[in-house]
């Protein structure tokens, strides 16, 4: 545009000194702006002026006129049938229209489940990966979710993918380093997004998450350790979770036991300083557990409690069965 505004500009001053040389009338300067620009687009409002360098110059502007639609229609057509332009097309349009997002960054094992956990959530979702092969990208752009190929430490790749935008970015890679250095740009570009950094070294994480003030760290082995554990001595452990104390949670789905039937849920967790998260009566979807609702025979429970206790009812349901 500034190309085209600037040919006009100059072109429409040689015409008028072309003009003004010969001795020809010639008009205002708005006129003779409006008129050559006209031009371009074959729809002239001056007359053809006697002049030679300026009659050149009227025949001259609208042959550059078509090399410009011809240009433009180039790209258009190559946009149509490009189905790798179309796809970046795409992936723009949606970025641009996403706010208060999350952007995950790398989509190896990790970073692609953290993408599909979200999506499931609902939640609008940017992903950034380095490779175009050897990842999940194509499972996770099988799902409906902009992806963006690159290096997340270029500022400009984290400002397409919406970071100024974003409420939160996921810093997911399998190098500790490039989390870390995401991370920073990340807050530098928008400083009060929530990040949730990955690192292979629980000590570390925690250190980086204290130094440099970042919401999350996380270790997917210190995460995956004591949940193998747990499902290594009690079956029906379905996740385990670590409170800010440092004291390990596990939720489980057991069947009741038998000394629990015919009492309420309240009286159950006393019993076992446990929560009943959801009930499953005779094999009918989970549902929320109130707490005056009286436990049955054959009844499902799912339990939140301190990882010290799975043991303990694990055996009080092989007691009962």
């Amino acid at each position: 545009m500034l190309a085209i505004a600037g040919y006009v500009v100059v072109a429409t001053l040689v015409v008028r000194w072309d003009m003004l040389r010969t001795g020809e009338p010639v008009p205002d300067l708005g006129s003779d702006l409006y008129g050559l620009y006209t031009q371009l687009f074959f729809e002239p409002t001056l007359s053809l002026p006697e002049a030679p360098i300026a009659r050149t110059i009227f025949w001259v502007t609208p042959l550059l006129g078509a090399v410009l639609l011809a240009q433009g229609l180039l790209r258009v057509g190559a946009s149509v049938f490009d189905a790798e332009a179309r796809h970046r097309l795409w992936v723009k349009i949606m970025t641009d229209r996403l706010q208060d997002h999350i952007v995950v960054c790398g989509l190896g094992h990790v970073g692609s489940r953290v993408v599909e956990a979200l999506h499931a959530l609902g939640a609008p979702v940017v992903a950034i990966e380095r490779r175009t092969t050897d990842s999940f990208a194509g499972a996770v752009e099988a799902l409906g979710v902009p992806v963006l190929y690159g290096d997340a430490r270029q500022d400009e790749l984290l400002v397409q993918a919406g970071v100024r935008r974003a409420k939160t970015i996921v810093c997911a890679t399998d190098d500790d380093l490039t989390n870390l250095e995401v991370a920073i740009d990340a807050k530098r570009e928008n400083p009060p997004i929530r990040v949730v950094m990955r690192m292979f070294d629980q000590r570390v994480a925690h250190k980086m998450r204290t130094a440099l003030d970042l919401d999350e760290t996380f270790s997917t082995s210190a995460l995956a350790g004591p949940l193998v554990a747990l499902q290594a001595t009690a079956p029906g452990v379905r996740g385990v979770y670590r409170l800010e104390d440092g004291s390990l949670r596990a939720d489980m789905e057991v069947p009741a036991p038998k000394g629990w039937t015919g009492r309420t849920v309240a009286e159950c967790e006393d019993a076992l300083d446990a929560r009943v998260v959801g009930i499953r009566k005779q094999g009918g979807p989970f549902r929320r557990a109130r707490h005056d609702v009286v436990l049955a025979e054959g009844d499902v429970v799912t339990l939140d409690l301190p990882a010290e206790h799975v043991h303990e009812l694990r055996n009080s349901v092989a007691r009962a069965s």
